[in-house]
């Protein structure tokens, strides 16, 4: 329960801190973007940084398992097969998991196998994954941006009509 609650809290927080370095910093010349822009951004970069580092250690962990199992000596096989590529698929990337199913099955029903499709999945992953996010972050940032609007006070100027 708590590993699921860390793991559910996690990537907003990686979003938060990365949103704050970005703004400290100026990078990318975000502080003269809009609000909802900026928390899109900070998702869409974090995205990019936790699916690379998904891939990074799931081949890492594929690299450990060659030596104990040589005949699955491809990496393919073990992400789909093995590691949990399926399930952070289908809890936060679900616009690429639908994407890649839908095109794999449309290559099944087809009888076509094309080569590459590694390459597929991670550009399907990146690409689709990082604009779910960035759609995501978008929507949040806009809604925080309406909830903090409405807890400002009035200015000093409006009070003049007494």
């Amino acid at each position: 329960m708590l590993f699921t609650l860390a793991s559910l809290c996690l990537p907003p927080l990686l979003v938060f801190g990365v949103y704050h370095l970005l703004t400290w910093f100026d990078a990318f010349g975000i502080n003269e973007r809009a609000f909802w822009k900026r928390v899109a951004l900070a998702s869409a970069i974090c995205h990019v940084l936790l699916a690379s580092g998904f891939f990074v250690f799931s081949y890492l962990d594929f690299q450990a398992h060659v030596r104990l199992d040589p005949e699955d000596a491809k990496f393919g096989v073990y992400l789909f097969d093995r590691s949990d590529f399926w399930r952070l698929m289908t809890i936060f990337d679900t616009a690429p998991m639908l994407v890649i199913i839908t095109v794999f099955s449309g290559f099944d029903r087809a009888g076509i196998n094309p080569p590459g499709l590694l390459v597929w999945t991670l550009v399907f992953t990146y690409v689709v994954g990082t604009v779910q996010w960035f759609l995501i972050g978008g929507g949040v940032g806009a809604l925080l941006e309406r909830f903090f609007e409405g807890l400002k006070t009035p200015d000093a100027e409006d009070e003049e009509w007494f």
